[in-house]
């Protein structure tokens, strides 16, 4: 059981430590691209992006976990053979699915450009053709790796593909801006692909260079691998509930850059200024909200192979302990994560973006960015928890959720975008609101099925949490006695973490047992 902790907690550790240096890297890099191509470029750069998650979900979102899964199943009853089957079937698979996919964005770019309101939109779909392919060859090698319990290739191609994003990115924008705001974009998502091309580089010279271990791995195999066809038929079973659980939020996504634009044009608002507005909340704002959320998805990736092997063997009682840790592991990350956001909410977006946007955007984004805030820890709490059913084998609850949640984000868009006095606000509560509403189902259904139970510690953890949201007043004090903005904002920050991080360490480390 330790051993098993020590795998998840150090699996875990990995993806938060370079899915942090990710979304740092992520987030400077928006920093200049906004400068370069502006909010109504952002809002071009986010519009395209709906389409294709939408498709990588098709052609590769619900595979990782499908192998994640039966991978570390096969492992756990030493099968190695058919571990390796897997993942070689699952590659066939994947470049039918990607091809499939890259083609529709190719034949059908225009069309969904002219239907959610902007037709600029066309050109930037075709940078993203060539990523939807090596995404999606990536997303195997990193189920397989993690379906080993092996984290490291995974995060570490995760920080290469934004460093290559980031140069490719910046360098190919601020050459083709001189073309139009359109192609200053294209730049940017041409980038994207060159990214994810080295990424999966990385990951099949890592899948080569561990020939010595799979080599051992497969001498040591207690079992046969299936047939092909039936192997297919088992990746495919498991990873149609995924994919289509997985389809939920990039529909909702792709529903909502038709709805909001088109809506907040009705409403009075230009395609310039409805287009710059959705840019503010989905890319400026949005980059923000998703750099705390990346802890979730560590811990969510992380349990997922670690349920699925407890599962396997019959450790019931291993996967109740392991969900009540992911969950208060995940509440320890979001709960100051939101509260901050929302303390500083500010000082963030004018140190992040005061030479990128004019004050009169920065005002709306903070407006944003604060109502966001709350959706972090919602959202944080969804993924873990979708990780634990699905790792449980339990895919049909994350959907239902999901679909429950979606449905009603797009009834308050449709209904909250109209009010003048709200506009873009209401796709943020709609967030809130379908993030909550998941989480409700899910957690009401792990409580059914392993009976956990939540720690009285979490109440400690609320109020040690609540204690960020004074860090305003301290930046406020620090600025009164004029000391420069960056200063007061890293050492406000900085204090704030340390008080947090030492009180957590504190109250929470491990006890050891006297031993009578």
């Amino acid at each position: 059981m330790k051993e098993k902790k020590n795998k998840f907690m150090r699996g875990a550790a990995i993806l938060i430590l370079f899915g942090l240096l990710s979304k740092v890297v992520g987030a400077i890099y928006r920093i200049p691209l906004t400068s370069i191509i502006k909010a109504e470029g952002m809002g071009l750069y986010q519009m395209v992006f709906p389409l294709y998650t939408l498709l990588l979900t098709i052609s590769s979102s619900g595979l990782p976990s499908s192998i994640s899964k039966l991978i570390s199943e096969n492992v756990a009853k030493n099968n190695y053979r058919q571990a390796d089957r897997i993942l070689k079937v699952s590659f066939v698979l994947l470049i039918l699915f990607s091809v499939f996919c890259s083609l529709i964005v190719l034949l059908l770019g225009r069309f969904f450009a002219s239907l959610q309101g902007n037709k600029d939109a066309y050109i930037c779909y075709l940078g993203l053709c060539p990523a939807i392919i090596f995404v999606a060859l990536i997303s195997g090698f990193r189920g397989y790796f993690q379906g080993l319990e092996m984290m490291s290739p995974s995060a570490i191609s995760g920080f290469f593909e934004q460093i290559f994003k980031l140069g490719f990115g910046l360098f190919l924008s601020s050459r083709l801006i001189k073309r139009g705001i359109s192609y200053g974009v294209l730049g940017a998502l041409l980038g994207i692909s060159f990214s994810e091309i080295f990424a999966f580089l990385y990951l099949f010279l890592s899948y080569v260079f561990m020939r010595k271990k799979r080599s051992t791995f497969l001498a040591a195999s207690q079992g046969e691998s299936l047939p092909i066809k039936q192997t297919a038929k088992q990746i495919l079973s498991l990873s149609i509930l995924v994919t289509l659980g997985g389809l939920v939020m990039p529909l909702t996504m792709l529903i909502d850059s038709t709805v909001t634009i088109n809506i907040l044009k009705s409403i009075g608002y230009s395609v310039k200024s409805a287009t710059t507005l959705f840019g503010i909340q989905t890319g400026s704002v949005g980059s923000i909200v998703n750099m705390p959320v990346v802890l979730s998805i560590s811990v969510a990736t992380a349990i997922l192979p670690c349920v699925s092997k407890q599962r396997a063997v019959g450790d019931f009682e291993g996967v109740r302990e392991s969900a009540e840790k992911a969950i208060f592991y995940a509440l320890c990350l979001a709960l100051p994560a939101s509260v901050g956001c929302y303390s500083l909410a500010e000082p963030i977006l004018r140190l992040l973006y005061a030479k990128s946007l004019t004050p009169s955007e920065i005002s709306i984004a903070v407006s944003i960015l604060e109502v966001a805030s709350i959706s972090i820890f919602y959202l944080a709490l969804l993924q873990v928890t979708s990780g634990l059913l699905q790792g449980m084998g339990c895919f049909v609850v994350p959907l239902i959720s999901l679909v429950c949640g979606g449905v009603l984000k797009i009834i308050f868009n449709v209904v909250l975008l109209r009010i003048g006095s709200i506009n873009i606000l209401g796709a943020e509560v709609g967030n809130n609101v379908c993030y909550l509403t998941g989480l409700v189902i899910n957690l009401i259904y792990l409580k059914k099925k392993i009976h956990f139970k939540l720690s009285p510690k979490i109440l400690i953890l609320l109020f040690l949490s609540a204690l960020i949201y004074f860090a305003k007043y301290v930046f406020k004090a620090l600025i009164n006695i004029h000391i420069n903005f960056y200063v007061s904002f890293l050492v406000c920050v900085m204090m704030f973490v340390a008080v947090y991080l030492f009180f957590v360490f504190i109250l929470f480390r491990p006890r050891k047992k006297n031993i009578s």
